[in-house]
């Protein structure tokens, strides 16, 4: 029994999500699962993250237009771009996984980044409330193209992987990719087009159920040895 709960609390922690049907409004996202968004770009341009454009590439997987995208447009004139996709509410532990694929243009002229950040603040999407701050959302599980280069963000779909560490114990909290660019906007000098697809949230099952599925599983080996002998 403590294996079976054991397995089933960390399965139902983990979901993926590749945007088949995807709905996209300012402030929400929805795939499979629901997303909060937030464009807090200075000056803000006139789009948010939105359903993929396949005239720029097509998804990784499924339907052509079942990815999330950002763009330069994101922020107006010349801008710091700063757009925020926020997960649904998880419980954290050390060695969780979230992995994603994401690419920009194939012929880069305007450099992209993207962070992966992570909050334990519960279902705070506290960002700070201005375009170089990032409240809540302090710790990087990994950036993209950190130096705006234009050949440190992947032009075909590369899959990437974020680990949790460092917490003192389990942590209620959302992760989010943070689309972050200076000089940026329609008439910058970087930020052009990302599409981000295939996510995975992969939880490991909290320590204290880690105790629960030993003691689980020294019970069942003493039932099956009683068992032999009798």
């Amino acid at each position: 029994m403590a294996i079976s709960v054991v397995a089933t609390s960390a399965f139902a922690q983990s979901f993926s999500e590749n945007f088949e049907g995807i709905v996209a409004t300012p402030t929400l996202v929805t795939g499979q699962e629901s997303w909060g968004a937030a464009n807090m770009s200075s000056p803000i341009g006139p789009s948010n993250w939105f359903a993929g454009n396949p005239l720029e590439f097509p998804a990784h997987a499924g339907t052509d237009t079942s990815y999330v995208a950002a763009n330069f447009f994101n922020g107006a004139g010349i801008a710091e771009i700063s757009n925020w996709l926020f997960s649904p509410v998880r419980t954290f532990n050390n060695n969780d996984t979230i992995s994603f694929w994401t690419r920009t243009v194939e012929n880069v002229a305007f450099p992209d980044r993207l962070y992966l950040r992570l909050s334990t603040n519960g279902a705070s999407m506290n960002v700070g409330g201005a375009a170089n701050t990032v409240g809540d959302f302090g710790t990087v599980l990994l950036v993209i193209n950190e130096n705006l280069t234009t050949t440190g963000y992947p032009s075909v779909w590369t899959k990437f992987l974020g680990t949790v560490t460092g917490l003192a114990g389990p942590a209620e909290g959302r992760f989010a990719f943070h689309y972050h660019i200076l000089d940026g906007g329609p008439e910058g000098a970087n930020s052009d087009y990302i599409g981000i697809d295939t996510i995975q949230y992969t939880a490991v099952p909290e320590p204290g159920s880690m105790i629960a599925l030993g003691l689980g599983a020294a019970a069942l080996l003493a039932r099956r040895r009683k068992a032999r002998r009798a």
